[in-house]
């Protein structure tokens, strides 16, 4: 395949690109909770070790890309074979995860003390309801603590399922008309007695949603051409924004201002800069990149579990000691671990797992489309 993108027979667009930064975007999610596993190495990881940087907005990363890549796949979807597929992709992992979570939480609660299993909670984990976690007072988290960006992704395929009723040049600006007044609903609520399970789904960072499918409207007609000097600009300048906040980390953290200017618009920006730069033909093949991508998910959900089994190795081993080299060591070994129980995953649950129920879709399809009185 060329670096530029280039159209499947589905008419998906094929790029490079957004799949390494699904993988930075993993990366950076896990090793932002690897500066917090052991207490005694923050202040090292946050002085040597790139602990003080906003490593954390990988989530902005991935909510741009699945914009664009639902505007960019499913143009030709129904609004059933849309969520089927959107089911068969993202719920069976998030279940398995979420039910060993709250087994071994259990099982051995001294080591998932922030962990609090009950009936409701591990229902509402599984259908992607969100509620206010008392593990982590004030935060409306489920379970599987990084699912929450999923309770918001599902969010987004809904309205994206309905939405599809509609004809394709009116999707785009249904969905931002939908997120916009949703956003102003939210800012409306805050500070009034609205619940924040409701508010959650007012989040500004619903805008990145439609960024990417606004990136995407672009691409597909052929307009997001910009110079190489750009896209380089572009994508420096949003990672740069992400990561350091400058020059609006003056401003209220998590107020509108400050999420739209230093989370929203800079993950756009990379995603654009990423894109304009494959079309300039400066993204090359990377296998070991392009399986990171494969397995961000695997990543992004696992990666909890894994730093926390490396974590307990580290100890047993009596090495949580401060002293900046043990502090490097565990960075290191925490991301192997991290990368390892992906592979682990990744292989033996997610790839199998949408490998069948792929094939059970299709098997399905012929059927369906035979009249009753030949079934």
């Amino acid at each position: 395949m060329s670096t530029q993108a280039s159209p499947s027979s589905s008419g998906a667009l094929h790029l490079r690109s957004i799949q390494y930064l699904r993988a930075v975007a993993a990366v950076m999610v896990a090793y932002f909770h690897t500066v917090d596993q052991i207490p005694a190495y923050r202040p090292l990881f946050e002085r040597y070790l790139l602990g003080n940087l906003n490593l954390a907005s990988g989530v902005d990363i991935f909510f741009v890309i699945s914009g664009f890549i639902m505007l960019i796949s499913n143009r030709n979807s129904t609004p059933v074979s849309f969520a089927i597929r959107r089911v068969i992709r993202i719920v069976p992992l998030y279940w398995f995860l979420t039910v060993a979570l709250a087994l071994l939480a259990l099982w051995q609660p001294a080591q998932f003390r922030t962990t609090v299993v009950s009936g409701a909670a591990v229902l509402k984990s599984l259908l992607f309801v969100p509620y206010l976690n008392p593990g982590h007072p004030g935060e409306v988290f489920p379970l599987l603590v990084p699912g929450w960006s999923l309770n918001l992704e599902m969010f987004f395929y809904l309205v994206f399922a309905v939405v599809l009723l509609a004809a394709g040049r009116w999707r785009l600006w249904i969905v931002g008309s939908i997120f916009g007044a949703l956003v102003l609903l939210g800012l409306a609520g805050k500070g009034t007695r609205v619940a924040p399970e409701l508010l959650f789904y007012t989040d500004v960072r619903l805008l990145e949603f439609w960024l990417g499918m606004l990136i995407a409207h672009f691409t597909l007609a052929d307009s997001l051409r910009l110079s190489r000097f750009v896209a380089i600009v572009l994508m420096v300048a949003g990672f740069a924004v992400l990561l350091t906040g400058f020059p609006v980390n003056g401003l209220q953290p998590g107020g509108f201002p400050r999420t739209v200017l230093g989370n929203v618009l800079p993950s756009a920006a990379v995603i654009v800069g990423a894109i304009a730069m494959e079309r300039n033909g400066w993204v090359g093949q990377h296998p070991w990149l392009h399986w990171l991508g494969d397995a961000s998910y695997s990543i992004y959900l696992t990666h909890i579990f894994s730093l926390g089994a490396a974590r307990f190795v580290w100890a047993r081993l009596g090495l949580e000691g401060g002293g900046l080299g043990l502090a490097v060591g565990f960075a290191f070994f925490g991301m192997i671990s991290v990368i390892a129980g992906a592979w682990l995953i990744y292989n033996t649950v997610e790839k199998p797992t949408l490998s069948v129920l792929q094939q059970l879709l299709k098997a399905r399809r012929p059927a369906a489309a035979m009249p009753s009185s030949a079934r």
